[in-house]
């Protein structure tokens, strides 16, 4: 509790004395910023806020705890006999919000301009660390005595602290960044799997158009790294929920609300979600088809998406195939443990045991079970290398791809068990993007695998699945997902139609039917309709 145990005994109510001249002053100043400095210098002069850091920080956990109690109080007196839930009257908290304000805007010690933005950049770290932290308290209090938490009051005071201090002001202009990025590392702080009652409230304030935009806005991409956490964070907890086939009504709610954010990311900013989208399918789970096909569906604007059912599509000759997309997520961190192994294979085929050895590298510690963001992490660096070596040749990928190291990781690979397998396939479908080296030379990849496991119908079988699962979701799909499925099962070298698995049932065949036709061209569907082989030349 900070300096709880020290408090004055009359402390709590001095600051309860303090807020209400403050609204008072407030009321009766009109937005008379001079009157309201006024009182700030005051309060400074005569309590060391601002320049005491025992004095600042107890008067900022009191000022919390008494507004919020305010809101509380004022409800529980309002409730009437029907047990009605009456609105909260936030006059406290927002006067509060508003004077918080105004101390960091005129924290002033002296020095340069430089060191008076800092001077207030580290107020307001202060005060954002003391309102989580009593936020916090306050939680684990109501849980300890088994009591209602009401996560409103704490909303709306962060909520008015967002919209004030990003509000264009000469004081706080030159630290814009720093404010949002300060406010990115206190939601990390209250973050859903440490305070659960607050997830609702913690959603709203993190994709709140007053933060969420100026983080992401941030000169040189700075903010990017604090929204990445936020979402690793909204995943997380996410997670577990959402391995279950049932959801709970609170659950359903919180994921719907949990896809506009990512709607919202996809429409506005989706050069950010492309460049972590490694980190973000390391934690989706892998029933959670539509969550990961929004994120994948992220194009970098500037990108044009070409029509992959035009009768002139080659996708070896599009500009775009020739341009590496960004990738901020680690991609080697989970490879540590075998890495040097790795790229000594690659460069001389050394240890010869490497590839029996890498599988054992691929399982959790001490388990049999295979770890999904290793398995993610180490296709995409294979791939990488693979292309590197590929772009330095000929630069024909799919002439190319059957006579290098690189393509017999992936097919060391394809002889795991069946669920091995799938973890396997879903990594290399999870980089079949946007127009771009990755996703032509992972197609081709996926297509290769498929033509050569000539003698394993599983296998084929497989990619299927992993295909058509994200193909038989809501849109929107991935561009490199379209385009995969479209020449499998439109080339005549795959074979595709004659394979026993396309027609084991009625069902499956009116699937595959129905998706293709979704795909392609009407003119076409009737080719291969006829055919039954999938020549549409």
């Amino acid at each position: 509790r900070g300096f709880a145990s020290a408090d004055p005994p009359n402390a709590k109510q001095l600051v309860t004395e303090i807020l209400v001249s403050w609204l008072r002053v407030q009321n009766d100043a009109a937005a008379n910023d001079k009157i309201m400095a006024q009182f700030l210098q005051r309060l400074q002069a005569q309590f060391g806020v601002g320049s005491n850091d025992d004095q600042t920080e107890r008067f900022l956990r009191l000022t919390a705890e008494v507004v919020v109690e305010s809101c509380i109080v004022a409800k529980q007196q309002q409730q009437d006999a029907a047990g009605a839930k009456p609105g909260l009257n936030y006059q406290a908290v927002d006067g509060c919000a508003k004077l918080l304000t105004y101390l960091v805007r005129y924290m002033n010690a002296g020095g340069s301009a430089e060191q008076v933005s800092q001077q207030r950049l580290a107020l307001l770290n202060k005060v954002l660390g003391v309102i989580t932290r009593s936020l916090v308290t306050s939680y684990e209090k109501a849980q300890q005595n088994n009591t209602p938490w009401d996560q409103r009051p704490w909303f709306r005071l962060l909520l008015d602290l967002v919209c004030e201090l990003n509000l264009p002001n000469p004081a706080l202009d030159p630290i814009k960044g720093g404010i949002v990025s300060v406010f990115g590392s206190a939601f990390h702080v209250v973050q859903p799997l440490v305070v659960p009652g607050f997830s609702f409230a913690w959603l709203e304030l993190i994709s709140h158009r007053m933060f969420l935009s100026n983080l992401l806005l941030t000169k040189e991409q700075k903010g990017w790294g604090i929204m990445h956490q936020l979402l690793i964070d909204l995943f997380l907890f996410l997670e577990p929920h959402l391995r279950k086939v049932e959801l709970t009504e609170a659950i359903k709610k919180y994921y719907d609300g949990a896809l506009r954010v990512l709607l919202m990311l996809v429409h506005d900013f989706p050069t950010f979600l492309a460049a972590y989208h490694l980190s973000f399918c390391n934690i989706i789970p892998e029933n959670c088809v539509q969550l990961r096909n929004l994120i994948l569906s992220a194009i970098p604007k500037g990108i044009p998406l070409h029509d992959p059912i035009s009768r002139n599509f080659k996708i070896d000759q599009l500009p775009e195939i020739s341009q590496s997309p960004l990738i901020l997520s680690n991609v080697v961190g989970p490879l540590v443990s075998f890495k040097n192994d790795l790229d000594g294979y690659f460069r001389n085929q050394r240890p010869a045991d490497f590839l029996t050895n890498m599988v054992t590298q691929l399982r959790k510690e001490g388990k049999n079970e295979l770890d999904s963001p290793k398995v993610n992490s180490l296709v995409l660096y294979v791939g990488m290398q693979g292309l590197a070596r590929l772009q330095q040749n000929d630069g024909q990928i799919a002439s190319s791809l059957g006579r290098s190291p690189e393509m017999e990781v992936f097919q060391k690979l394809m002889d795991l068990d069946d669920h091995g397998r799938y973890v396997s396939l879903n990594a290399i479908a999870n980089q079949l993007r946007y127009p771009s080296s990755h996703t032509h030379y992972f197609s081709c990849v996926m297509l290769y695998l498929f033509n050569e496991t000539k003698s394993d119908e599983g296998v084929k079988e497989q990619i299927t699945r992993v295909l058509l699962e994200r193909l038989i979701t809501q849109r929107p799909h991935p561009w490199g997902l379209l385009i995969t499925f479209i020449e499998l099962i439109k080339n005549a070298k795959y074979q595709f139609w004659s394979h026993p698995f396309t027609r084991c049932a009625t069902e499956i065949e009116k699937v595959f039917e129905n998706v293709a036709r979704s795909c392609m061209l009407p003119t076409a569907m009737r080719g291969v309709a006829a055919t039954g082989d999938g020549d549409v030349s």
